[in-house]
């Protein structure tokens, strides 16, 4: 459409020509609503990069759901939508923490002698089965020693992409691992 518009542009000429795929009227919205929107996450959060990353989200899925939107008002949909987001990302991050804490468990190297090199080279099969850029976060991580914040520096990413890759390599490991766990149980009970 290329439709211009001003600070009292009316929200529902604003919402039509979005849902019609107008880019311009979109940024227009992005950039009057994005950085409101991040400061209104980082009180959630605590955290500048994931609040843009979360905010970003929002933005993305309404263009790509731009057809069938109904929405009221702009400012109250997108407050809600970052609001929501940040509420799941709050829980996500208290289930992984409970996860971690949960498999705290005896170093392989302090546990009573069996023949570490087959378990231990099982455990390195199964990571060798994970996608190659999930399988270098996840030594990055666990091998290496470094933090969400800094792998995410280094591979030029979001802390949230390697927190995501992180959840996704521990939950395939579970599974993968979880007859060697039975294996290694029924040694020292």
């Amino acid at each position: 459409m290329g439709t211009s518009y001003d600070l009292d542009v009316n929200e529902q000429s604003l919402l039509n020509s979005i849902k019609e795929g107008d880019e311009k009227a979109f940024e227009y919205l992005f950039k009057s609503y994005y950085p409101h929107l991040v400061l209104f996450a980082q009180k959630y959060l605590n955290d500048r990069d994931l609040s843009e990353s979360l905010v970003q989200d929002v933005f993305v899925n309404m263009w790509m759901k731009r057809e069938d939107m109904s929405i009221r008002s702009l400012k109250g949909f997108l407050v809600v939508a970052v609001r929501n987001k940040c509420n799941n990302e709050l829980k996500h991050q208290k289930v992984v923490r409970e996860f971690e804490k949960s498999n705290e468990t005896t170093p392989i190297e302090e546990l009573p002698h069996y023949n570490d090199e087959i378990y231990l080279n099982k455990i390195n099969e199964v990571i060798d089965q994970l996608p190659a850029q999930r399988k270098r976060i996840f030594r990055m991580s666990r091998m290496d020693g470094l933090k969400y914040r800094e792998i995410a520096d280094k591979l030029n990413i979001s802390p949230k992409t390697v927190e995501v890759q992180m959840g996704k390599s521990l939950k395939f490991l579970r599974e993968k691992l979880q007859p060697l766990k039975r294996q290694l149980l029924g040694l020292f009970l």
